[in-house]
């Protein structure tokens, strides 16, 4: 019996291969994204918050547009205007509108939120090796070869 029928206590056989893979991606990224959310929630934030705070720091103090925000998010998330909004009524980004384009909105991270992300960076990668750091350098490289091939099956 695979380890994941054991963990969902299913006595039946998968449907095919391709659900039980399904399945198995879905309750690895569940399991391991546990600990990264509780921690985010310590410091009163979301995955989505977190992410959008990243990618608003990637920018080197240029802002962003909700469009260009949600093209560069890990997750799909429909809601990105009042998750920016959030972070808005936090104090940890700024939004401006496009000196080009009036009609353009665009945020940035300010230094509330640069300071949260630098107290965040190094707890959040400790998470990161504990939650992988089991895995030999060959096999995450696989791994991420695998997810790569899955998600683009060019």
């Amino acid at each position: 019996m695979s380890s994941l029928k054991r963990e969902l206590k299913q006595t039946k056989p998968f449907g095919s291969l391709e659900q039980e893979t399904l399945l198995n991606i879905q309750r690895t990224a569940s399991k391991l994204d546990g600990p990264f959310l509780k921690f985010l929630k310590l410091h009163g934030l979301s995955a989505s918050l977190y992410n959008i705070l990243r990618i608003l720091r990637g920018q080197k103090g240029n802002g962003l547009s909700c469009s260009g925000i949600a093209e560069r998010m890990v997750t799909r998330d429909s809601d990105i205007t009042r998750r920016i909004d959030r972070l808005l009524k936090m104090g940890l980004a700024d939004r401006v509108r496009s000196e080009e384009d009036r009609r353009v909105v665009l945020t940035s991270i300010n230094s509330k939120g640069m300071n949260l992300l630098k107290e965040l960076d190094e707890p959040m990668s400790a998470l990161e090796k504990q939650s992988l750091g089991h895995l030999t350098i060959q096999e995450k490289k696989q791994l991420n070869r695998l997810l790569d091939k899955a998600r683009n099956p060019k």
